[in-house]
């Protein structure tokens, strides 16, 4: 792949940062529940319940900080720690892009479904931090491909010499 700000201008890259800097906001929101629980502050539990449906939030499949459990739980807390670190990389460094294909996608799913299957199979399953580092993998080839799709998005829209889709056909079509 081209260097992708070059060959696109900044928008891209702002638009990577901006998704870096809002994930490393949501995982520090993560962390950031329980010590804000552990101070008694009134709107942690609201914080906790916003993060609700995006985890089952089980306290034993969970790290703790301050004696309570982060927001979500280890896997989910290395899906997005991947994430954030895929969108930070990628607005530091764009060649990393080029590890963005699927094929790294299916590589990184391979650990936590392993986990996943043995859960379902009737098997313990990993330990927390066990979870949480099978998980970075695929957190961190999901931002990459995000990463990708804002750099696809930022680019400008080609029109087909060959559309038949034009202001005059449009106008006609209505007309009849």
């Amino acid at each position: 792949m081209v260097d992708v700000w070059s060959r696109t201008g900044s928008g891209p890259k702002t638009g990577v940062f901006l998704c870096a800097l809002l994930a490393a906001c949501f995982l520090g929101g993560v962390v950031l529940v329980p010590i804000l629980e552990a101070a008694a502050i009134p709107w942690a539990r609201a914080l906790r319940g916003a993060y609700g449906p995006l985890c089952h939030q089980l306290p034993s499949r969970s790290f703790v900080v301050a004696g309570r459990p982060l927001a979500v739980c280890a896997r989910c807390t290395g899906l997005y720690a991947g994430g954030a670190s895929a969108l930070l990389l990628t607005a530091l460094a764009p060649a990393v892009l080029r590890w963005s294909q699927l094929r790294w996608l299916a590589a990184a799913c391979a650990p936590t479904s392993a986990d996943v299957v043995v859960h379902l199979a009737g098997g313990t399953g990993l330990p927390n931090l066990a979870r949480f580092i099978a998980a970075l993998p695929l957190g961190f080839v999901a931002g990459l491909l995000l990463s990708e799709a804002i750099c696809d998005l930022a680019l400008p829209a080609r029109r087909s010499p060959k559309s038949t889709w034009t202001d005059e056909t449009v106008g006609a079509s209505s007309r009849s």
